[in-house]
């Protein structure tokens, strides 16, 4: 089966986005990594003042690195002139992702991968994306996530976290599962 991760990159504040959408996103310059087909953004500084962001966007699959693993960047040649996402020329049979990189008008991180399922048996691909200040942090990300028993070992970690911080500020149950509603509108209302 074919299983295919979509994400439009910004790299910037939403209030710039939300401004002016596709000035917002020439900024953004992608490279896709030979070695494992990892997705890389950078958005160049317009101010002095402006964070150092880099993304990552990669898989981790079980059978290894993939010799059929597709890579795009470049949301018309994913999505097609004319069409949705629902609807995307990337899903039409035969369409491989190109593999294109560098700026685009209106960049993205699609990444897909080939897997073949045995019978009575399962196979769990993991998607990761991460943020950092710049590549070599994101290296060390790879290096730490790109395993099969990462995203467990990250999920218990966070669960982990959210008690102890939970416990620090003495909230109850019911505390926190307000302050989370709440916090959704403050992050992204």
């Amino acid at each position: 089966i074919e299983v295919t991760s979509f994400a439009e990159l910004v790299l910037g504040n939403e209030a710039s986005d939300n401004a002016h959408p596709a000035f917002s996103k020439m900024f953004v310059e992608t490279e896709v990594a030979p070695n494992n087909g990892a997705i890389f953004a950078t958005r160049r500084k317009r101010d002095k003042n402006d964070p150092d962001l880099t993304m990552v966007h990669f898989v981790t699959d079980p059978s290894g690195p993939s010799r059929d693993a597709e890579a795009e960047t470049d949301r018309r040649a994913f999505i097609g002139r004319g069409r949705t996402i629902a609807d995307a020329v990337a899903f039409d049979p035969g369409v491989r992702l190109s593999g294109s990189q560098g700026f685009t008008l209106d960049p993205v991180a699609a990444l897909r991968r080939q897997v073949r399922v045995p019978a009575n048996k399962k196979i769990s691909l993991t998607f990761w994306t991460a943020v950092g200040a710049n590549r070599a942090e994101l290296d060390e990300a790879i290096a730490r996530l790109d395993h099969q028993e990462s995203f467990a070992r990250q999920a218990m970690l966070a669960w982990t976290r959210s008690q102890v911080q939970t416990r620090h500020l003495g909230l109850s149950l019911t505390d926190a599962a307000n302050v989370q509603k709440l916090a959704r509108y403050l992050i992204y209302p």
